[in-house]
């Protein structure tokens, strides 16, 4: 059931025991959207917790500063940025309780009790920052880095083309609050792991283009990733931009091998194409400019099967 944000902060005032769930291979938002929420319900003296079914990379730590830890037994399920439960990994047995998700992504599937979604905002931290204002609570510093990360993270500092002014509003609203924007930007946008560096080394070599260059496809074996040390989830999700920042390319792929001989495909677009139209034919989903799927096949099929369509969105929308 659609709900408004009045009825989102119903519940939450009227409940407790909250078990807020981010999703697998995290980025900043369902991260800064899980702790923030998590600090302003235990700021309102309820019990919650936020988890996450894989290890938060190192770079997010300072999120932890929002919250404490609390033993409790969770009687009320959210979650965070999370548009499908098969997003949670182990966790999506626990996600298919969900009493509320709180989300922004046009792809939902609506599986919790409450759904609160806008799927024109940047980021689901938009809308989280609007909840806990309307709540009531404070936003404090450490509330409002992880708001921050959240909003500066989806909209790639700002400069991808989901950014609005409301996003910059709530930004400028944030630093007001404390956010603290200039190590956090230099942390997601600027900070490199060796590991990371080692990694774009390893995959640029294998990249390939596709219909006449408008398509670019890098491939992340796990071998490659085994290979390095000190390397994490985030330094791996990283590559996922990398395709897209070559001059010409209008679909940029990154291919990774997961366990279990799963294969899921990242796709990052230029305004002229929608990608979340082509991971829906294998059952993915996401935004018009970043959206993934994922195939349990050999990988030679589902680099064949991504590319035939890449290719094919290209030449419906006339570009060659």
């Amino acid at each position: 059931m659609k709900i408004e944000i009045k009825e989102a902060v119903e519940f939450l005032r009227s409940q407790d025991d909250y078990l807020i769930l981010m999703h697998a291979s995290p980025d900043g938002d369902t991260l800064g959207c899980g702790f923030s929420l998590c600090g302003a319900l235990q700021r309102m003296g309820k019990r919650a917790k936020a988890v996450c079914p894989d290890e938060i990379p190192h770079r997010f730590d300072y999120m932890r500063e929002a919250v404490t830890e609390q033993e409790f037994e969770e009687r009320n399920i959210i979650c965070v940025d999370v548009a499908d439960t098969k997003l949670l990994g182990d966790m999506k047995e626990m996600g298919d309780r969900a009493a509320l998700c709180i989300d922004h992504h046009v792809s939902n599937t609506e599986y919790a009790e409450r759904l609160l979604l806008r799927e024109n905002y940047a980021a689901a931290a938009e809308l989280m920052y609007e909840v806990i204002t309307a709540l009531g609570v404070e936003i404090d510093r450490p509330i409002a880095n992880c708001i921050y990360t959240g909003v500066a993270t989806d909209t790639g500092c700002f400069k991808f083309s989901n950014t609005t002014p409301q996003t910059h509003i709530i930004a400028a609203k944030l630093m007001e609050c404390g956010a603290e924007i200039a190590p956090i930007n230099y942390a997601m946008f600027e900070l490199k792991t060796p590991g990371r560096l080692k990694l774009e080394q390893e995959v640029l070599k294998g990249i390939s283009f596709h219909a006449e260059g408008h398509v670019a496809v890098i491939t992340v074996m796990k071998s490659v990733v085994d290979s390095i040390p000190d390397i994490d989830s985030d330094d791996v999700g990283a590559m996922a931009a990398l395709p897209r920042q070559i001059e010409g390319v209008d679909i940029g792929i990154s291919i990774k091998e997961k366990k279990g001989g799963i294969f899921k495909a990242s796709l990052r677009s230029s305004e002229r194409i929608d990608v979340s139209e082509i991971a829906k034919q294998f059952g993915g989903g996401g935004h018009a400019r970043a959206a993934g799927c994922s195939f349990s096949t050999t990988f030679e099929e589902a680099e064949r099967l991504i590319v035939e369509a890449s290719c094919a969105a290209v030449r419906q929308a006339g570009l060659i």
